[in-house]
């Protein structure tokens, strides 16, 4: 589902954010991306949704090069690949059911494609009943729920989580992550970056360790330190 190889990124002030990486990410994956801030885990997942390109090396995601993709090709690509942030990044001035759907409203679906794709999403999340509410009216738990509806609408392959939990407490982030696992278990690719070592320990997925740019632990049910 997702292959980087020989993939390096250097920016013009000539950091190097990522170095020689060699990956493979199976479909119906679960990875949890770990390393300290600057170690070059959000570069390689600007990389998967084409943000940014590589330097050198090649970035596969569902058999497409996203290198090699023509400017009219990119809508597509991210569509494939759901993301969500940690500051939910929501319309303010948009209800939980237009938030949901402003990404099939874009593409050109019709109102009933529409209405009935964002009623899946939201049963999906436990958010049938907040429909008509403004983010302002929501908790961060909801709101991030609310993120993770819009990701999914599309129907992707790939889900990634950007420190999906960052901004949430304790038993709220224990929500979250077990609706992601949810998520992956119906077939969605997971990627999800974090800093949480609670959640990396207890949930004992595949773990990706980054460190100045480079994968410098790759393990299967991994902890978040070696």
């Amino acid at each position: 589902m997702i292959r980087l190889e020989d993939v390096s990124k250097r920016y013009p002030n000539g950091t190097a954010a990522l170095q020689d990486v060699d990956l493979t990410i199976e479909h119906g994956d679960f990875a949890f991306l770990v390393g300290s801030s600057g170690a070059g885990k959000s570069t390689l997942i600007r990389l998967l949704i084409r943000e940014e390109l590589p330097t050198t090396g090649r970035v596969l995601v569902d058999g497409k090069d996203v290198v090699r993709l023509r400017r009219s090709q990119i809508p597509n690509l991210r569509r494939t690949v759901g993301v969500v942030f940690q500051d939910f990044k929501l319309l303010p001035t948009k209800t939980v059911a237009e938030n949901v759907g402003f990404a099939l409203l874009v593409t050109g679906h019709d109102g009933r494609t529409v209405r009935e794709e964002t009623d899946r999403v939201l049963a999906l999340v436990g958010l049938t009943h907040r429909r008509g509410h403004f983010p302002r009216e929501l908790s961060g738990g909801e709101q991030q729920r609310v993120a993770i509806a819009r990701a999914l609408v599309n129907g992707p392959r790939v889900l990634i989580a950007d420190e999906p939990t960052g901004n949430l407490d304790p038993v709220t982030s224990w929500e979250i992550i077990k609706l992601l696992t949810r998520v992956q278990e119906l077939g969605t690719t997971l990627v999800m970056a974090t800093h949480n070592a609670e959640i990396v320990n207890a949930l004992r997925r595949r773990v990706i360790h980054l460190d100045h740019g480079a994968v410098v632990r790759d393990e299967r049910e991994g902890s978040y330190a070696a």
